[in-house]
């Protein structure tokens, strides 16, 4: 069942028929051929009298002139992701601004609209609070608390590639649809939750309140300068905050803080360039944002367990193993 929040236009689907129940008649001038591409988009779910059979999920482009016809709600969860772009988001009298890696969930029954800033690609999951349990046990111990009311969460880039992998194999198994599909997004959004209770800076607060969008704009300014010279001194002045204070709001942010998150998004490049160039342990250090080799070798070892060359050299012979293997 879906309702159009400002005319009272009540739709039903019944027996894949679809009724489209107006209280007043006059609302129906000028207004069905809206209702009527609305409901041949909604066509592409099964929808049940008052909710989905199972999760699904949609990809769309949207230019900048695309405009949704109403705010609306519905009685499932929306997470919708930005995977380019940027949008503003209303929902329940609040707004937030969007970007390309950003998550937000939308309880059931959350009044929404979404405006497009940009040219942006958006992926939308619909699901059931009854998707995130199994046998009555959440899947994961804080999901209460994480993922089941209002938030932003956004992905630094760093991480982006297993969340869009995740994604694009659960829009990928729409296309499937079989008996297994119902089976399979569920395990997959598990899966996706987990990466993003994991990776992602999670915040609650709207537009109205900027220093945790200041913060997102550090952790940004990090993933694109990571091997420039970064102090707290830099990104604080940045930010427009005293040192100890953006200490303090960044860890409450991120749930890390600056210098390990600095640290850790350029190991992660270092990684990369360990394993697809034949450059020296010192120029992968540089290149990475570390001017010292021996600090970027003890950080390295103790994130891995092992130095920087024994890496290189485990993760050459395990590919070889496994090629031969294919052989």
């Amino acid at each position: 069942m879906c309702y159009n929040v400002q005319n009272n236009v009540k739709i039903h689907r019944i027996a894949g028929i679809f009724l489209i129940i107006i209280n007043n008649r006059d609302e129906f001038q000028g207004n069905f051929k809206v209702w009527f591409c609305g409901i041949i988009e909604e066509d592409l779910m099964r929808v049940s009298d008052k909710n989905i059979d199972r999760i699904y999920v949609n990809t769309a482009n949207r230019s900048a002139d695309y405009k949704m016809t109403d705010n609306h709600y519905h009685n499932y969860y929306e997470l919708y992701y930005v995977r380019h772009g940027k949008v503003r988001f209303y929902v329940d009298n609040s707004l937030y601004t969007m970007q390309g890696g950003d998550f937000i969930l939308i309880p059931p029954k959350s009044i929404h609209y979404v405006h497009y800033l940009s040219q942006s690609t958006r992926i939308n999951i619909y699901f059931k609070e009854s998707d995130l349990y199994n046998n009555g046990v959440p899947f994961m111990a804080n999901i209460t608390d994480r993922f089941l009311h209002t938030m932003i969460m956004h992905v630094p880039r760093i991480y982006r590639d297993n969340i869009h992998t995740l994604i694009d194999f659960m829009v990928a198994e729409e296309n499937v649809d079989d008996a297994s599909t119902a089976v399979l997004q569920r395990l997959m959004l598990h899966h996706l939750l987990l990466y993003c209770n994991r990776y992602c800076i999670f915040r609650t607060d709207s537009d109205d309140d900027d220093n945790s969008d200041k913060i997102l704009e550090s952790v940004k300014y990090i993933d694109e300068n990571y091997n420039q010279p970064i102090t707290l001194d830099l990104l604080s002045k940045l930010a427009g905050f005293s040192p100890s204070y953006f200490s303090k709001k960044f860890r409450q942010t991120t749930g890390t803080g600056m210098k390990e998150y600095l640290t850790y998004v350029r190991l992660t490049h270092a990684v990369t360039e360990l394993m697809s160039t034949d450059h020296s342990i010192t120029e992968i250090a540089i290149n990475s944002g570390f001017g010292d080799s021996n600090y970027f070798k003890d950080a390295f070892k103790k994130m891995h367990n092992m130095s920087p060359r024994e890496y290189r050299r485990t993760m050459l012979d395990k590919y070889v193993l496994s090629e031969g293997n294919k052989k």
